[in-house]
């Protein structure tokens, strides 16, 4: 692999150094050696100002993003100007978004690694505030599919790379649990989107509420780009060697990722219309189920994020996965105030580990930090696929409205989630096997 040009900015030399060994810290715990980068701050003033960055990036996409907080405008749409569109038809508003953010994360990744990432933020910025301004006017499906699904897609793609790989320049020995702060801003603005627009709606209609919004949204990225600065500055192209960059291990976590997000997303989604579709749920709850969702889900995020840098990235995925698959089907069981709320509290929590330690299980996958970008935009290129299809998916196994047959729909997803964990447990085992994992144990090193 050819050594690139490196710059570091104000931080320490960065030396160029040979690959002679790579310890895997996100499957075991302990530390990993960059096969390029030799010295990581861990920490100071820009390191958590690129933080800070991350996380108000992710906030703003918590506010409307298919994975968070869509199942607010699929309610609203359903009910009102969109009433005579299915579901399914609504529901590839948000998949196409989910889509289109992650499959151009082929072009982001390889931007963000030949040192573009400030011009990604900026205008991934721009277009944001842009379309949910232009939210505002749509009065039609096909205005809203090609501002929220076309245009807030192309925008999140531009940002959420660069803000979530971007940490990973500062960190490597706390790397998870900095990019777990960064994952969960879009929680945090799962929490405050739903209470806040729907209440919104209901004082000033939906225009002014939405214009609301975007003014929230516009202070929110001038602040991102204002703190967020790259630490490395690489002169040239990296040259990736794609011999070693489409391993096996790689290709079964990053399939095992797209049955997950196959799934995972479906509570945050149908969770108020299900509620809706049952009686027994008082409606004092039932608009608040998804910030309990999201609430349980910010708490979580920063925790699993912790255990991660200590007890491995790929062992926090697998026990997360595991047990969402089990709550999504648990979701048969959510008649009631108490039965719901427990669900959409333990699923929130239990979720998160995955969104927590996807980034970090992928640095764990990738042999330099400078490679980091463009093997997450593979990896979200293929989950993209997953995001596009399944929430139509789930939509048509529902049915028509008056007649939703909610068995289906939560099956497939729970199989799903559950095949995934199958993949990334295979792909823990083959790593494991081709590599040879330092283990530490009371200070002493065992081989």
């Amino acid at each position: 692999m050819a050594s690139p040009n490196l710059k570091d900015d104000g931080i320490g030399a960065t030396e160029h150094v040979e690959a002679l060994e790579i310890e895997f810290s996100h499957l075991d715990g302990s530390r990993t050696h960059d096969a390029v980068v030799a010295t990581f701050p861990e920490g100071g003033f820009k390191a958590w100002m690129a933080v800070l960055g991350g996380f108000l990036c992710f906030f703003i996409t918590g506010w409307y993003e298919q994975e968070y907080s869509f199942g607010v405008f699929l309610s609203y749409y359903s009910t009102n100007f969109l009433s005579r569109s299915t579901l399914s038809q609504i529901g590839w508003i948000g998949s196409t978004a989910g889509f289109t953010h992650t499959t151009i994360g082929l072009i982001v990744g390889k931007l963000y690694d030949n040192g573009w990432v400030r011009y990604l933020i900026l205008a991934g910025s721009v277009l944001h505030v842009f379309c949910f301004y232009m939210l505002s006017l749509c009065t039609t499906y096909w205005q809203v599919f090609l501002v929220q699904g076309v245009g807030f897609g192309i925008a999140t793609g531009l940002i959420y790379q660069p803000a979530l790989a971007i940490a990973s320049q500062y960190f490597e020995r706390r790397r998870a649990f900095a990019m777990g702060i960064v994952m969960s801003g879009g929680a945090v603005g799962g929490i405050i989107f739903p209470i806040l627009l729907n209440n919104l709606i209901e004082l000033m209609g939906f225009k002014k509420a939405v214009l609301i919004a975007a003014s929230v949204m516009l202070v929110c990225l001038i602040v991102a780009n204002l703190v967020m600065r790259p630490r490395i500055h690489q002169q040239g192209n990296h040259l990736i060697n794609y011999r070693t960059f489409f391993d096996l291990p790689y290709i079964t976590a990053i399939l095992g990722c797209f049955f997950v997000y196959m799934g995972i997303t479906f509570p945050t989604q149908y969770i108020t219309i299900y509620a809706l579709t049952h009686g027994s749920i008082s409606s004092s709850l039932e608009f608040y189920l998804l910030s309990i969702t999201f609430a349980a889900s910010a708490v979580g995020t920063p925790i699993w994020a912790w255990v991660a840098d200590h007890a491995g990235a790929f062992n926090v995925i697998i026990v997360s996965v595991i047990i969402s698959s089990g709550l999504l089907v648990s979701i048969l069981g959510a008649t009631n105030d108490a039965s719901s709320l427990v669900i959409s509290i333990l699923f929130g929590f239990m979720s998160s580990g995955f969104n927590a330690v996807l980034g970090p299980v992928v640095a764990s996958l990738s042999n330099s930090v400078l490679e980091l970008g463009h093997r997450m935009g593979v990896a979200f290129f293929l989950m993209g696929i997953a995001t596009l299809i399944s929430l139509p998916s789930q939509g048509s196994l529902a049915g028509k409205q008056g007649h939703y047959v909610w068995w289906r729909p939560i099956f497939f997803v729970t199989f799903m989630v559950a095949l995934g964990a199958v993949c990334l447990i295979l792909s823990r085992a083959l790593l494991l096997k081709r590599q040879t994992v330092h283990k530490k144990f009371f200070g002493i090193v065992i081989v």
